[in-house]
């Protein structure tokens, strides 16, 4: 399949390009060319179907033009070793668990994926020389889920920036040392620090080329499709618990740089039965995000997604202008997130972080009579005890961390490796001095 860039439609890349690529010039974002649609048996068996079955198929339907379908299976299999409960929270509404994997995260499946995309096509390809440095910044759970993802991978390295004094859930080796291949870098500064070095990094062309330099964000069409995979396997575990097929299924989600709302829009592409998309996002002051002429405008995440997933949703918008009309926006404050926590809990002992809580009240408020709805639970909640602890009170029965890192992987916390000024300089002299 070719794919094409956001800013120009007259050029075409491989899948292998709009991955190790990432950013495609000027500063747009690959899609396919077409978006293949899934066949309509799988809908009347999927109910019987596994996730990594599911995932096999979806999978096979985007990427079988570029990797063997053996290939694929391996991939998924090695991907998704973990499971993706549904969870029913009342009788109309249910949370689908995507925090079970490594890094107690909904970005394990992306990442993982991504990773093992990244290392077929870069040491299956015997001219390909030199090292694919993948970079990216993180506030957690990217760093944690792109760490586990790509640790140990050949002739990849991952540089992760994060805040000084910002831990970093990183897989070992060994007892004492992080995997070789994963080089945390501590930035004096805030995450927007972070976000703009790794801007001006994908901005500087010639290190670009000289470093063969790749993301592992949503901006990446590698982390980004394989979200599509669990938005059928809720369909199925639906149907498998309601006993029922229903065009009436609502999918809500939180946002934050849009990849898991424009996965929705590429699963609804490829023939999901899903009659609306609830987007929930947090602004204390102002609205997040909202459909003005058949368009979805941002507010204060414009400078981070003006480029990336807005452009790759409102291109879907503009080939299939009924989209709009599925895409509901909801808003809310940390009042509004902190309430909805504590009243699920009470009403029915179900915890959720701050961010799984948002899709769960936009799904509360905004879900119709005769429908029913998913809401994608992001995190673990364990990992957010203390928040937890001061909404709902000292007698709350909070769990211990529930995601397979605390039991399968060896892994650290960690605030070492290097530290860097938020100077683009630095940060380059580093990268190239750490090409190795």
């Amino acid at each position: 399949m070719q794919y094409y860039s956001t800013n120009s439609t007259d050029t075409y890349v491989s899948l292998r390009e709009a991955i190790l690529r990432s950013l495609a010039p000027g500063g747009g974002v690959y899609m396919p060319k077409s978006v293949p649609v899934i066949p309509t048996a799988l809908f009347r068996n999927i109910a019987d179907m596994s996730l990594t079955d599911i995932a096999y198929v979806a999978g096979s339907v985007l990427f079988s033009s570029d990797i063997p379908q053996a290939t694929i299976n391996d991939i998924v299999k090695q991907t998704l070793d973990f499971d993706i409960p549904l969870v029913p929270v009342s009788p109309s509404m249910f949370a689908l668990e995507l925090f079970h994997g490594p890094s107690g995260s909904f970005k394990d499946i992306g990442a993982r994926f991504m990773a093992r995309l990244v290392d077929y096509f870069v040491n299956s390809d015997r001219s390909f020389c030199g090292k694919i440095n993948v970079l990216v910044a993180t506030s957690g759970d990217t760093g944690c889920a792109v760490a586990h993802g790509f640790a140990g991978i050949e002739n990849v390295n991952v540089f992760i920036l994060r805040p000084k004094g910002k831990l970093l859930r990183i897989p070992s080796d060994h007892t004492l040392s992080p995997a070789s291949n994963i080089i945390p870098i501590s930035i004096r500064g805030t995450f927007e620090d972070c976000q703009q070095l790794v801007r001006q990094a994908y901005a500087d062309d010639s290190l670009y080329k000289r470093l063969n330099l790749t993301s592992a964000n949503s901006i990446n069409i590698a982390r980004l499709l394989p979200q599509t995979f669990y938005l059928f396997h809720a369909y199925a575990r639906l149907l498998e618990q309601t006993g029922s097929q229903t065009s009436q299924f609502v999918i809500s989600m939180p946002c934050g740089n849009l990849g898991n709302l424009t996965a929705s829009l590429f699963a609804l592409q490829m023939g999901i039965p899903v009659s609306r998309i609830i987007a929930a996002g947090h602004g204390d002051e102002r609205l997040w995000g909202y459909m003005r002429r058949g368009q979805l405008a941002v507010s204060d995440l414009n400078s981070r997604s003006l480029n990336t997933n807005l452009s790759r949703i409102n291109r879907f918008i503009m080939t299939n202008p009924t989209m709009a009309s599925q895409i509901e926006c909801h808003t809310y404050c940390d009042k509004d997130i902190d309430n909805q926590i504590r009243h699920t809990y009470d009403d029915c002992g179900y915890l959720m972080d701050r961010n799984t809580a948002m899709a769960c009240k936009a799904l509360t408020d905004g879900l119709h009579n005769g429908e029913t709805g998913v809401f994608l639970a992001t995190a673990d909640p364990a990992k957010y005890n203390l928040h937890l602890s001061r909404i709902l009170g000292p007698d709350a029965k909070l769990p211990q961390l529930a995601s397979s890192a605390t039991t399968s992987q060896k892994v650290r916390d960690t605030d070492n490796g290097v530290t860097l000024p938020p100077l683009y300089s630095s940060l380059r002299n580093f990268l190239i001095n750490n090409n190795v």
